[in-house]
Parts: structure tokens; C-alpha cells; sequence
């Protein structure tokens, strides 16, 4: 009887096994993101084990976060918070110092305090790479990795229509000026080449979210050959391999004259209204590599130019030009303060482009004049409007075109911004401006284009306005770190990813929004 048994299961047990074997394969799951630190773990390990058995230099890194809570250091050190979007904190890698590299204690701890023998900025060997790599968040609306210069040895330029029109309005020591602590320096916050974002990813690779994918930052040809040579041979295939190219144009090296870099990430407005659990401990793993051999091949990487990028392009949004006239006046007859003209000229000030001539925030142009870009991204556009004030009761009405629906993002946001600290204080995202512009379709036959058009105020106290902003209000706070008395703000807009494209729109076809005061009634 026993033998019969064992008989049945041996012939159920190969009836299974013949059946899977006909049976087509499933696609590995990916891990839930809570499950994944063992499996990261291993692959940091097995990565360093193959990288120190070429005789390479492997030193490992940690991530911190640096947000608006952690503006006030980085003001104290560096007079700025350089214009950070408050939709989100930024991801900074924090990688550790080579024996023989020269630490500037004018910039050390500059986004935040780090483990010793630590820093977010750092020199760059002309023979290593960092390597980043691990689970990718939860879906997003966007996740980029960046690298920019952060300073360099130098003078800004004064003979160029930038720092003319800079000059013009009071704002030339936000873009050109010195490290306080190290005048021989300048700050030098630029994009080197395109950011690797979430489009990018998928268009390689067929997918980003959740996925275990790699990148390699480094300025030499040789250097990134190594890391493919060793992934490859771990089985990794070279679609989830992605590099950013340091291009030759900078000065790299470990010594007191060379730049300085850091590469952030930034992750923004998850899908499922999450993600805070990503930011604070990402899935990601960073290392620090380089070779030491004797008659090391240099191959370093021609200079990134405008014309490397991919080509920006917009859906025109000048057929929107009359509409968004018109509701500016209408806005304004709203509140009982009428305009001059019907298109209100009078009474708005337009933002401006500052991708486009004079302002030209774009990494490679910044770079060429010894100018601080402020970490610019070709990944957006940006308009911006300064000479904001809210101590004598104003409420401003910002007014424009919404990106999300002419065609132009993947998101939208409205900031106000601490002019004085170069801080980002408050976001406004494109689901609470949708629908804005609806309360005026009574006012001058308003009604074809509203929902491509938005309406949101902006107040030190929005509870009394009710009924005259329809609810769509966000109040400015007097605090520390917001917008303290007799601080001026500044307001700006972001449209980031257009549709089908990695890049942000073309902003020289986008309609720039317009910021209407109004007298509290």
C-alpha cells in the first residue's frame, strides 16, 4: 500500500514538472519596494567584489534629503537657496572624499551636515565614475538625476546683455557673485548635460517605476566602458544602463582649482499622493569608483552644447492670447477694480521667460560667462515675476495659460518664492488650479477656453476673500521660512515634461502668465 502511494506522488509530482515545462513563462514580478533592501544589498555587494577585483578603488555613498527646512545653513553659508522648488525636497547624493582630495571648507556641509570624511559637493578625478543604481519609486508624474558644477575658480563676466538686464532690476548678485567664504570662487550651480529622467528610462528600457535600473556619471570614455564591462558580465543588460557624460569643458581633478560637482535627484508628486517613504529612504545605492593604474587611457567626452539636447517644441499657445486678456479684465471686474484698457496693461505684471534672451538660464550659456544658473533643467520651462510684496494687504491674482491642458506637461506648479533667501516657500500643482478660471465664463465671453486657463490668489490671509476667489487661495505666511515682513517674493511657474517628449516645452511658444494686485476690499 505504502509503495502504491509513493507511486501516485512520484507520477503526480512529474505531471506537474512535464505541465509547467509547456507552460509559458511568467515575467518575474518586481519585488514591493519594502522587500527590496536585501536584494540591493547584494547587488552593492557583488558590484564592489567585481569592481576591487580589477584593482579599482570602490568607496560607498549615502543619500540625505535638503529641502526648505534645511534652507536656512545653506543661507547662512551661501547667501541663497537657490530658487528650490518647494513641490518637493531634493534627493542629494552624498559621496565619500578620496584620500588626496582638496575638501573646501568655505562650501563643507553647504546642503546639510554629512558623516565625516563625507560631502554632497566634491572634486571630480578625470579617471572615475560614480555609479548609482537600485529600485526606481513608486509612479510619478517625474524623477531626474542631475549633475552640476557648483562652483569653479574664476571672475563672472560683466560685458554681456545677461548681466545688463540683471542689473536693470537689482537682481545681478543672485546670478554673478562669489563663494562669501572663498571670493577666488564663483557660484556655478549648472547643468552639464541632459538629465536622466523618467522618460529617458522608459524609451531605453520599456520602463522606470519600480524598476532596478543603473546610471553612471563620469567625465572619461574608458572609465565607463569599465562599469558596462563588469554589469555585463553580472548579467545586467545594457538597456537599464544609462550614463551622464561630465563633458570636457569643465575642470576636473582632486585639486584646490578644479570645479566642484553634486548630483541631485528629484522625485515629484507620486501618482497615489505618496512617496514620502521613498524620498526619506531611497531604494538606490551610490559608489564611488576610480583607477589608479599606471598610463591610464584618457578618453574624456567632447563639450555638451544646446545641439546636443534634444530639439524642444510646444503646441503654439498663442491662439489663447485674446482669452487670457480677457480674463484679466474680468478678474479684475470682479473684484470692483476695473482696468484701463480692455487687455488691463495697466495693471498686470507678465512673467518672464528666463530660458530666452536676456536671462539665458540654461547650463552651457550660464557656464560661458562665469554665471549661476541656480540648478537649471532643460526639463522645464520657467517663467518667473519678482517685486512681489503682501504687508500692506495685496492679493494677487496669478493668471495663465495651464500646460496640463493646451498640451505642454506632464504637470504644472505656481510657486512664490523668498526673493531675499532665494527660497521656494510654496507650490501650487495643476490639479488645484484645473477648473480655476470657471467662475468667470459669465465675464466677457469667457466661456470657450477657460478650462485651458487658470485663476489662483495668492494672500497673507485668504479666509475673508472667499467668495471673491472661489475658494482657489493659498495664503503666504509671515514666517521664517516663508515670506517674513518686508520681505519681497517673487512668483514662478514651472511646466515640466511635455507630452511625448523628454524635455519641458519651448517656452518661446508658451503665453506668459500674468500677476494681477488687487486691493483687499
Amino acid at each position: 500500500m505504502e509503495k502504491r502511494l509513493l507511486f501516485v506522488r512520484l507520477s503526480l509530482l512529474v505531471a506537474i514538472v512535464l505541465l509547467a515545462a509547456v507552460q509559458p513563462a511568467a515575467a518575474a514580478p518586481t519585488p514591493p519596494i519594502q522587500t527590496q533592501s536585501k536584494t540591493l544589498d547584494d547587488t552593492t555587494a557583488d558590484i564592489t567584489d567585481s569592481l576591487t577585483s580589477l584593482d579599482l578603488e570602490v568607496r560607498e555613498g549615502y543619500f540625505q534629503l535638503w529641502g526648505i527646512e534645511e534652507c536656512p545653513p545653506t543661507f547662512e553659508l551661501m547667501g541663497t537657496c537657490y530658487f528650490n522648488n518647494p513641490a518637493a525636497p531634493y534627493i542629494m547624493s552624498v559621496v565619500p572624499y578620496w584620500n588626496d582630495e582638496f575638501v573646501d571648507p568655505a562650501t563643507e556641509g553647504v546642503f546639510g551636515q554629512t558623516e565625516e570624511g563625507f560631502g554632497t559637493t566634491f572634486r571630480f578625478d578625470p579617471h572615475e565614475a560614480i555609479l548609482i543604481f537600485g529600485y526606481l519609486p513608486p509612479p510619478a508624474h517625474y524623477f531626474g538625476l542631475y549633475t552640476y558644477t557648483f562652483s569653479h575658480k574664476g571672475k563672472y563676466e560683466t560685458d554681456n546683455e545677461t548681466y545688463a538686464f540683471f542689473s536693470s532690476v537689482g537682481a545681478q548678485d543672485v546670478f554673478f557673485h562669489e563663494i562669501p567664504l572663498n571670493p577666488k570662487r564663483i557660484g556655478f550651480m549648472n547643468s552639464l548635460s541632459d538629465s536622466i529622467n523618467n522618460v529617458m528610462i522608459e524609451r531605453q528600457s520599456d520602463a522606470s517605476w519600480e524598476q532596478f535600473r543603473y546610471f553612471i556619471i563620469t567625465p572619461d570614455g574608458h572609465m565607463e566602458r569599465e562599469l558596462r564591462d563588469v554589469l555585463h558580465t553580472l548579467g545586467v543588460d545594457d538597456r537599464e544602463i544609462f550614463t551622464q557624460r561630465i563633458p570636457q569643458n569643465v575642470r576636473t581633478g582632486l585639486q584646490k582649482n578644479a570645479d566642484d560637482f553634486m548630483i541631485p535627484i528629484r522625485y515629484l508628486m507620486p501618482r497615489d499622493g505618496g512617496g514620502d517613504e521613498w524620498r526619506n529612504d531611497p531604494t538606490l545605492s551610490v559608489l564611488r569608483v576610480r583607477d589608479t593604474s599606471p598610463g591610464y587611457p584618457k578618453e574624456p567626452f567632447p563639450a555638451w552644447t544646446l545641439e546636443s539636447a534634444e530639439a524642444r517644441t510646444a503646441e503654439p499657445e498663442g491662439y489663447l492670447s485674446d482669452d487670457l486678456g480677457k480674463l484679466v479684465h474680468a478678474v479684475a471686474g470682479a473684484w470692483g477694480q476695473p482696468c484701463a484698457d480692455a487687455a488691463c496693461t495697466d495693471r498686470y505684471r507678465a512673467f518672464g521667460d528666463v530660458q530666452s534672451p536676456p536671462m539665458n538660464l540654461i547650463g552651457a550659456l550660464c557656464s560661458e560667462i562665469g554665471m549661476d544658473c541656480a540648478g537649471d533643467a532643460w526639463d522645464a520651462s520657467y517663467g518667473f515675476c519678482a517685486g512681489i510684496t503682501f504687508d500692506a494687504g495685496e492679493v494677487w491674482a496669478v493668471i495663465g495659460t495651464l500646460g496640463t491642458e493646451t498640451g505642454n506637461a506632464t504637470y504644472t506648479s505656481v510657486g512664490v518664492n523668498n526673493f531675499r533667501l532665494r527660497l521656494g516657500v510654496k507650490a501650487v500643482n495643476y490639479p488645484d488650479l484645473k477648473g480655476s478660471a470657471a467662475p468667470y465664463e459669465e465675464f466677457e465671453g469667457n466661456s470657450a477656453n477657460l478650462d485651458k486657463l487658470f485663476v489662483y490668489y495668492f494672500a497673507r490671509e485668504c479666509d475673508d476673500i472667499q467668495l471673491l476667489t472661489h475658494g482657489y487661495c493659498t495664503e503666504v505666511e509671515s514666517t521664517a521660512l516663508a515670506l517674513p515682513a518686508g520681505d519681497r517674493a517673487a512668483f514662478t511657474e514651472r511646466d515640466y515634461t511635455k507630452p511625448g517628449t523628454a524635455r519641458g516645452p519651448d517656452s518661446a511658444q508658451l503665453l506668459p502668465s500674468r500677476a494681477l494686485k488687487l486691493t483687499r476690499p
